[in-house]
């Protein structure tokens, strides 16, 4: 099988499994709402007082980050509140990562909702318990990252012009996104043969690195590709979204209705990206 093959069944299973995005779109917009409204109330009970400027030079977060570092007082409830929204978050993303695998890797194509929900408690501990074994691979990961990018910041340091900052910032940006994308791929083939093959979590590992040892720089090449073409849907998106004033009601609505459409967008390519995966491993495991 070549690439298009593999495409073409990770999208032919991601498009019969359709429905799967449209539950992961209804979790993740009730989560917004519900993370939201504290944080928007906090902000308004705390920075309410203060001045914003109607035309600000810096965007909004900029101003944010220059608002908070100038107010110490709003860092405590506000990291207290954001880590009661990660924790509450997180075992939430993990139960929906147990129904998403369980369902696009099942031969049948029949979605529902008791189904999608029962992969979620079948699959939770499992993967969670891989989240807790990935640790190890996180830290050699950013142990990775900075000593990739140790001459960049050396390089950094030493300019006397702003050029040499922007491109070392961008070359750490991309060399970020090659590096998750790869412990990424670890992961996912991890979940993949728990669902797959109900194995635990450490004999998951294990053969998922002794797979990855053969071909690696396949699937990640496949990966990447898949990636690429994300990106420039993504490109195209934002071109069209810039079209839109921000500032008037119609406008507004026509931005979010495109924000959703993304949102969609992307929960469909992750369904491409699993199933393309899932579609090399099957063919190449033996």
């Amino acid at each position: 099988m070549n690439f298009s093959n593999y495409l073409e069944a990770g999208f032919r299973r991601a498009i019969k499994k359709f429905k799967l995005a449209v539950y992961l779109w209804v979790a993740i917009f009730i989560l917004a709402l519900v993370a939201i409204t504290p944080v928007s109330s906090l902000i308004r009970s705390q920075l309410g007082n203060l001045y914003l400027p109607e035309n600000p030079l810096l965007p909004f977060e900029l101003n944010l980050v220059e608002i908070f570092l100038a107010n110490q007082a709003f860092f405590g409830p506000y990291l207290a509140l954001l880590l009661t929204i990660i924790l509450v978050a997180v075992p939430i993303f993990i139960f929906l990562e147990g129904a998403l695998f369980g369902r696009l890797l099942e031969a049948e194509n029949q979605i529902n909702l008791s189904d999608f929900m029962a992969d979620g408690s079948r699959y939770f501990w499992k993967f969670f318990l891989s989240l807790v074994a990935f640790i190890p691979f996180l830290l050699i990961f950013f142990l990775l990252f900075r000593l990739l990018t140790a001459p960049l910041t050396f390089w950094s340091s030493r300019a006397s012009t702003e050029w040499p900052v922007i491109i070392a910032a961008n070359l750490k940006m991309i060399l970020l996104i090659l590096l998750w994308s790869a412990f990424k791929l670890l992961l996912d083939l991890v979940r993949i043969i728990i669902v797959t093959e109900n194995r635990k979590v450490i004999p998951a590992y294990a053969s998922s690195l002794g797979f990855l040892k053969r071909h690696f720089f396949t699937l990640w090449g496949i990966y990447l590709l898949l990636g690429l073409t994300v990106v420039g849907i993504s490109a195209v998106w934002l071109i069209i979204v810039r079209l839109f004033s921000s500032t008037h009601l119609p406008g507004v609505l026509i931005v979010f209705l495109l924000g959703q459409a993304y949102l969609l967008f992307r929960l469909l390519a992750k369904l491409i990206f699993i199933g393309v995966e899932y579609s090399y491993y099957s063919s190449r495991r033996i």
